[in-house]
């Protein structure tokens, strides 16, 4: 089977940042069948479509135009790449075609265009092909007509098998069919004529529109160059300046920053000596806070226990005095039970309590304080350096010095900045002391004595150990090792395997009968007087006769060979009464009808005159009822459509005899090659087989190294046929600022011209190569 010849691929982008993506590809006149593949991309990402959606349109050479939409059998998806297949009135027109993509949306409406691209059709030799616009829409209608005709022809044949009445409904319905149809091709076709006028005008303006754009943008970009050239030459001029002024700034700065950093060390040695005098005296007025306020607790108890005997005594004495003075008899229980507060108030030993001297004993000694750092020595190695307090005999403040040993600029610059959250930490330390009422949920020492250690608890069991185990109380009931060891079985009521040799396994019984299935049967000496099966196999049984007939009852019925010439029930059955036909027509009735239909349709004359309506009669030919519709427009139709198709069949084997030949390459042609990758190398390969003047020719070799980057640079050095082998060539990518090495190969027997050692290229399948011919 012969396959549709492709075409170079595209690579078309909806934000058109380019004008045209390549030079025109070649075609010859009347040339059908070829694909276009294309890739669709916005901003060079890959644009996700579906058929439906994507239409085609173009421009010929003679002002016809070609608008394809909503022809989605047209385009096929292969592996991220769109296949279209071109139209044939494409090659019609010998000239250059301007085309594009677009892409609409469920309403027609047109949400975006491709950037154009374009064919240049030469002229074939012979007859020259009339050219005809292409318009979807307008196929569309044709083909519908079409199918109503060939569905009026269907119901015309069909109507053999009709009534009179039934055909006068049918022309009737046919007539009105024939006059919508041109009514609706009438005001379609002037619609479609008004639509395709305003497309036209539309495509006018936006081509005008886009000569004076490529004008404009083409004056622009050579003013840019100049613009660059210029800028580049001053720019340099300022770079060497302004790099001689960086290097003076810099030695400078570093002066400028090694006095900063002498100062700031000096100034962070300072400054931690002042935040830890600041903490040594937060910590000593804390000391003093929480000294005086238990001195002020014990005064406060001796004050209230003292005010409390006072409050006793004086109620005791009232109750002397006063209250109760004819209870003299009392008053010694009284005197006693004051003599006993007394006593028990001494037995209160104040000497448990901290004095004013004892809390001055405990004050720390901070002189015995050690602070501890670690830095950086002079070789770079940390090393622990220990510092004394020191008190300031003036103030009366310690202070502690941390210079001693450090040399690491890093670590004074980050003193300034530890000091504070030391001092936070410290504040949230003392922020965080637990008071006394909330230790009721801890455990004193005198709990814990009490305790067991869990490093004890190994030879102990856990409860859930203990629940699987049994109480030694339920064991009574349970035989021990020694019981079983004691304990001998009697087996005398047993048998043993001799034993049970002799005896039958009851699973073997299943074949025998027992004595009282046995009892039921007959001997065989007793059944001489039964029939057997075989005898009863040739005797009816009675309960079948009532099926047959005796003698007696055919006596009275007639003999098969009787009832020849009459019919059956089920024959009658299917039989209409002759009372019951006066409602249905004869054969010559239906003959007479048939003979009077008559078929309305447009016709062609011997001119080809166009008549509307004409009316056709029926002929009797061969014993059928025909209609002569050779000059009928759908005939004339079918005609044209036949012609067509032959002419296609004749432009076929006209193309593949082109197929088969070889392409003249001419100066500017491209010729895209292909990635080739194995496991062993990766190369890339062009074949020369197709074209026939490929070895007098000249080429630069083209790199487009990844579809992300769309960038394509060609080697400025040519090759040739006569290139020799494994010759070496670089290529700069200036816009993706990457280089690409490879070595040419030529082989003139396998007609191939290949790129073999690629380096620093990113092979994959989106890698294209090409050779431009110079």
């Amino acid at each position: 089977m012969i396959q549709n010849p492709r075409l170079p691929e595209l690579t078309l982008d909806l934000q058109k940042t380019t004008v045209f993506v390549s030079r025109p590809f070649r075609l010859t006149q009347a040339d059908k069948g070829y694909i276009q593949p294309f890739r669709l991309t916005n901003s060079w990402s890959a644009y996700d479509v579906s058929e439906i959606n994507l239409n085609f349109a173009a421009t010929k050479p003679d002002g016809q135009i070609i608008d394809i939409k909503k022809e989605p059998n047209r385009f096929k998806q292969e592996n991220g790449i769109w296949l279209f297949y071109l139209p044939e009135e494409i090659a019609q027109a010998v000239g250059n075609v301007t085309a594009y993509f677009y892409v609409t949306d469920s309403s027609d409406t047109i949400l975006a265009t491709t950037t154009k691209f374009g064919y240049e059709v030469s002229a074939r030799y012979g007859d020259d092909v009339k050219s005809n616009s292409y318009i979807s829409e307008i196929e569309d209608m044709e083909k519908q007509f079409q199918e109503y005709l060939a569905n009026a022809k269907a119901q015309v044949n069909a109507q053999n098998d009709l009534t009179n009445e039934y055909k006068q409904k049918l022309s009737q319905i046919l007539s009105e069919m024939s006059d919508k149809v041109a009514t609706w091709l009438s005001n379609k076709t002037a619609a479609i004529d008004q639509d395709i006028k305003s497309r036209q005008d539309n495509l006018d303006r936006l081509n005008a529109d886009y000569q004076a754009k490529y004008n404009e943008l083409v004056a622009s970009w050579q003013n840019k160059i100049a613009e660059i050239n210029t800028d580049w030459e001053q720019r340099k001029a300022e770079i060497i300046s302004e790099a001689k002024n960086q290097r003076t700034d810099i030695s400078n700065e570093w002066e400028s920053l090694k006095s900063k950093f002498k100062a700031d060390r000096d100034s962070a040695i300072s400054q931690a000596n002042s935040d830890f005098k600041v903490k040594l005296d937060t910590i000593q007025a804390d000391w003093n806070n929480q000294k005086s306020k238990l001195e002020q607790e014990i005064t406060d108890f001796k004050t209230n226990l003292e005010n409390k005997v006072q409050v006793v005594t004086n109620k005791v004495s009232d109750l002397v005095t006063h209250t109760y003075p004819d209870l003299s008899s009392k008053t010694d229980a009284i005197n006693t039970k004051i003599a006993q507060l007394k006593e028990e108030f001494s037995k209160i030993d104040f000497s448990t309590y901290a004095t004013k001297e004892d809390l001055q004993k405990v004050q720390p000694d901070f002189s015995k304080i050690i602070v501890q750092n670690k830095t950086l020595d002079d070789k770079r190695e940390i090393k622990i350096f220990s510092h004394h307090l020191i008190q300031n005999p003036d103030e009366g403040f310690w202070v502690v010095s941390l210079a001693e040993g450090d040399t690491v600029p890093r670590r004074v610059q980050k003193m300034d900045a530890a000091f504070p959250k030391m001092k936070e930490k410290i504040g949230n330390l003392q922020s965080t002391k637990a008071d006394k009422s909330e230790l009721s949920n801890y455990a004193t020492k005198s709990d814990l004595d009490h305790k067991a250690d869990r490093s004890n608890l190994s030879y102990y069991a856990t409860k859930n150990e203990l629940d699987i185990k049994a109480d030694k109380s339920e064991l009574s009931s349970y035989a021990t090792k020694d019981d079983l060891n004691n304990h001998q079985v009697d087996l005398s009521n047993y048998a043993t395997k001799s034993d049970l040799d002799h005896k039958a396994d009851r699973s073997d019984f299943s074949y025998y009968a027992t004595k009282n299935e046995l009892d039921n049967k007959a001997d065989r000496s007793e059944l001489g007087n039964y029939a057997t099966k075989s005898d009863l196999d040739h005797k009816a049984d009675r309960s079948d006769f009532s099926y047959y007939a005796t003698k007696s009852d055919l006596d009275y019925k007639a003999n098969r060979s009787d009832l020849s010439s009459y019919a059956t029930k089920d024959d009658l059955g299917s039989k209409a009464d002759r009372s019951e036909l006066s409602n249905y027509a004869t054969t010559g009735d239906i003959n007479s009808a048939i003979q009077n239909v008559r078929i309305k349709q447009d016709s062609l004359d011997s001119d080809n005159n166009y008549t509307s309506g004409k009316v056709y009669s029926p002929e009797w030919s061969d014993g059928y009822l025909t209609f002569d519709m050779s000059g009928s427009y759908a005939t004339y139709k079918t005609r044209s459509l036949v012609n067509h198709m032959s002419a296609m069949q004749e432009q076929i084997t006209q193309l593949q005899l082109e197929v088969k030949k070889k392409i003249k390459l001419r100066s500017g042609d491209i010729i895209h090659g292909v990635s080739n990758f194995t496991s062993s190398e990766s190369t890339g390969v062009f074949n020369m087989a197709k074209f026939e003047n490929w070895q007098d020719c000249q080429f630069k070799v083209g790199i487009q190294a990844s579809a992300e980057k769309f960038n394509l640079v060609f080697c400025q050095d040519p090759i040739s046929s006569s290139t020799s082998q494994g010759q070496h060539h670089f290529v700069w990518n200036d816009v993706a600022k990457e280089g690409h090495e490879f070595d040419v190969y030529v082989s003139s027997d396998n007609e191939t011209i290949t790129l073999k050692n690629l380096r620093f290229i990113w092979l994959s399948i989106k890698t294209n190569f090409y050779l431009y011919v110079i």
